[in-house]
């Protein structure tokens, strides 16, 4: 017990209990709390990214293949129609998710084995997509029309 006229002062049972952001926040909680957020939206970042990346990839290869199977129907309709068909150009220009694209045919049309009146189709296109090429390919059959196959050379 402290008497009356003492120096002696009893502690301060305020400063004691204090809460821990009334005393402060040390550097070392700060650069802490920078250093995870920093982290968090780095890996933010790169998903996003990369999500806009595979959906440009995902956009280019659905009109690559609208572009592959449109080509094929309108080779197919000429050839059923006893048309001239023309292939077409083999290479294509497009502007995709606002980047230019060169998609290139190569185009195989034959008669199927010993079959004269069945033909296949055989088409490939393709594109650079970051530094590599892509590729779809595509083999349609057609049948039907006799006129346009090779017949066999006549012995005499």
């Amino acid at each position: 017990m402290l008497s009356i006229g003492s120096n002696l002062r009893a502690p301060d049972v305020r400063r004691a209990h204090k809460p821990v952001l009334a005393r402060g926040i040390t550097f070392i909680e700060v650069m802490l709390t920078v250093v995870i957020l920093s982290v968090g939206l780095v890996a933010l970042y790169r998903s996003f990214f990369s999500a806009v990346n595979y959906l440009d990839h995902l956009s280019t290869r659905l009109y690559a293949l609208n572009l592959i199977e449109s080509r094929i129907a309108t080779i197919e309709r000429d050839f059923r129609s006893l048309k001239d068909f023309d292939i077409g150009s083999l290479q294509e220009e497009a502007l995709i998710n606002h980047h230019p694209v060169t998609f290139q045919y190569t185009v195989d049309f034959k008669p199927v084995g010993t079959l004269l009146s069945i033909f296949e189709l055989d088409m490939v296109l393709s594109w650079q997509e970051r530094g590599r090429v892509v590729t779809i390919s595509r083999t349609a059959y057609f049948s039907g029309i006799t006129s346009l196959a090779v017949s066999p050379a006549k012995g005499g």
